[in-house]
């Protein structure tokens, strides 16, 4: 007698269905999930053999999510979740939040401005991809991170601006004779990576990669070096936590990302996240008054 083995129903699967169902692209799903689109097709012909119907039809050239198999998806990736940290929450005293290595330096710096909540507070520093994976496996609480080009943004979130910042000389490798200007990137994986690409190829930049790195301080070091220019938070030029050596924006205008918090609601309460996401987002777009009068000085100039 033959008998027929039903093929299982991973949690990649459904992770994999679910970036699926975020991005609305088999494309931005792979981009989201570090892997290749092969895989994530692969991964949806198994959901439909294990399901016996699609997650996806396509209308033209879009792709269009069944409502129903999608939040059959989010429910059972969210019992996944909770079992993961059955007992989590009796071991822990403070709450653990991840925020972005590119944010980092400046959350260091400026640790006083939570008051009396640091006491409850715990800091995870990672890049983006690992504090998604950290967060979906229940290793975080909170995290604070940057959000994919096609990324559903969460409710409490905000825009991001990168400068591409270097030495001047720099420029001579845009003409035409030159192989391309040198840069320093984030992984094409994350992020911040991912827009930043975006933002060369809209421009018809040609460009160079010297290196890869997802930590400013890292990137920065490269661009004082004089070895080639990245894209920078807009803070870092005035910060003195990123030591820049002179360097200032060599492209014009400037690269807009953005920024989410993702919480945990059985941990935190909405008015907790929203003090602390209000903290971190005035962070990112804060300038010492020093500086933006020493600007307007020279603007006058």
């Amino acid at each position: 007698m033959n008998v027929h083995k039903q093929e299982g129903l991973s949690f990649a699967t459904l992770r994999a269905a679910e970036a699926v169902i975020e991005t609305k692209s088999l494309t931005g799903a792979a981009l989201k999930l570090g892997i290749s689109q092969p895989a994530i097709s692969m991964h949806l012909g198994r959901l439909e053999r294990a399901i016996g119907t699609s997650l996806i039809k396509k209308v033209g050239n879009k792709i269009v999510v069944k409502e129903e198999i999608s939040r059959l998806i989010r429910q059972m990736l969210t019992l996944e979740r909770r079992l993961k940290t059955v007992g989590y929450e009796k071991n822990m005293s403070k709450l653990k939040i991840g925020v972005c290595t590119y944010c980092a330096p400046l959350l260091m710096e400026r640790a006083g401005m939570f008051g009396k909540m640091k006491e409850n507070l715990s800091w995870r520093i990672a890049d983006s991809r690992r504090l998604e994976e950290m967060y979906e496996q229940g290793e975080l609480d909170a995290v604070f991170r940057a959000l994919y080009p096609s990324e559903i943004a969460p409710d409490l979130s905000t825009e991001f601006t990168m400068k591409w910042v270097g030495e001047k000389h720099l420029l001579d490798f845009m003409k035409p004779e030159s192989h391309g200007l040198p840069v320093v990137l984030a992984s094409p994986h994350s992020p911040l990576g991912a827009v930043s690409r975006d933002w060369l190829r809209q421009h018809e930049v040609v460009y160079d990669i010297v290196g890869e790195v997802d930590d400013i301080l890292t990137a920065s070091r490269l661009v004082s070096s004089g070895m080639a220019l990245s894209p920078l938070p807009a803070y870092a030029l005035d910060n003195p936590a990123v030591y820049l050596n002179g360097c200032t924006q060599i492209l014009p205008g400037q690269i807009e990302a953005r920024y989410g918090m993702f919480f945990d609601e059985r941990r935190f309460n909405l008015r907790m996240a929203l003090d602390i996401f209000e903290l971190l987002k005035d962070e990112l777009a804060r300038v010492p008054p020093q500086v933006g009068a020493a600007r307007a000085s020279m603007a006058h100039q």
